[in-house]
């Protein structure tokens, strides 16, 4: 049996068990995207009306910390769709990520993946196939919502580079989850362990777009990298091979990480418990009825009371 056996079985059962939930959550996407870029349109009808849009918002470090720089002020696109390339990249990287976790570190959580594990079944083919339905994912969202700016009348290759910069941020953040997944114990703290290095990814590309003489911080964040494909403002391609192989660097290290922990654990130990109850979880059920049906009156002592009573 290879180390990957049952992988196409499990993506099968992924997309069965998702079959709602990613078709609705790509379809809000694109509907995002496409209705922003619809509203906008006719907005903005001459240059002269973008350059002063983009003048008022790169002059904005509120703006520009939350959405980012527009870097061609004389696109249509880069005014269009300037709130939803940084932050619809954050929002897909967290689709993404949550999507690895629910197929890997809460299968382990629920015993599904032990029950499953006792047929023909590797030991990275949960990993992969939850890898494969993410960045599957990832990959048609990017294409539909690029057909879908196309047909609302944006630039052809400024539409498929923002595509292409949602498909990098769902794929560097799968990645990311990915790693979270094999550290943890439970898929809670894998999610929220994802989710505080993608905010941490976002504030770094926030700092870098809105303090002057800091835009080097952006480059330290893959949010900031999917942002400087800069579609519709250049399209530079060749940044995209940033956050692909900060992907592939990582899902490395978790196929590395997978064969040094055992099913259902986490290499970093669970913190444990307090060691006594506070005190108020220290008194019996039966004093605690007791309590509710008399409670004592103002200036009155109350006692527990004993086990023989």
């Amino acid at each position: 049996m290879t180390s990957y056996a049952g992988t196409l079985t499990l993506v099968r059962l992924a997309l069965r068990r998702d079959r709602v939930l990613l078709p609705l959550c790509v379809a809000g996407f694109v509907a995002v995207a496409s209705g922003s870029a619809a509203a906008t349109v006719g907005v903005y009808p001459t240059e002269a009306a973008r350059v002063h849009a983009a003048d008022a918002v790169n002059a904005s470090v509120a703006l520009l910390a939350l959405y980012g720089r527009v870097y061609d002020p004389t696109s249509l696109g880069g005014i269009a769709m300037l709130k939803t390339i940084a932050f619809g990249a954050l929002l897909v990287a967290l689709f993404t990520s949550v999507l690895v976790v629910r197929h890997t570190r809460a299968e382990e959580d629920s015993g599904r993946l032990e029950l499953m594990s006792a047929a023909v079944l590797g030991r990275y083919a949960p990993l992969a196939a939850a890898l494969a339905v993410a960045v599957g994912a990832s990959v048609v969202l990017g294409g539909v919502t690029a057909v879908a700016l196309i047909a609302t009348g944006l630039p052809v290759a400024g539409s498929v580079a923002f595509g292409l910069t949602w498909a990098c941020a769902g794929t560097a953040f799968a990645a990311v989850a990915a790693v979270a997944a094999q550290l943890t114990e439970r898929a809670r703290t894998a999610n929220g362990s994802a989710v505080a290095v993608l905010g941490c990814a976002y504030l770094l590309r926030a700092i870098g777009d809105s303090a002057g003489g800091a835009t080097w911080v952006s480059w330290l964040s893959p949010i900031g990298w999917a942002q400087q494909i800069r579609p519709y403002g250049g399209n530079r391609w060749v940044v995209a091979a940033l956050p692909l192989t900060f992907a592939a660097v990582l899902v490395g290290v978790a196929v590395l990480l997978t064969d040094r922990r055992d099913l259902g654990a986490g290499l970093l130990p669970a913190r444990p418990g307090a060691a006594s109850a506070a005190p108020g979880l220290r008194r019996s059920p039966s004093s605690v009825r007791s309590w509710a049906a008399s409670p004592p009156t103002s200036g009155a002592s109350w006692t527990t009371p004993s086990p023989t009573s």
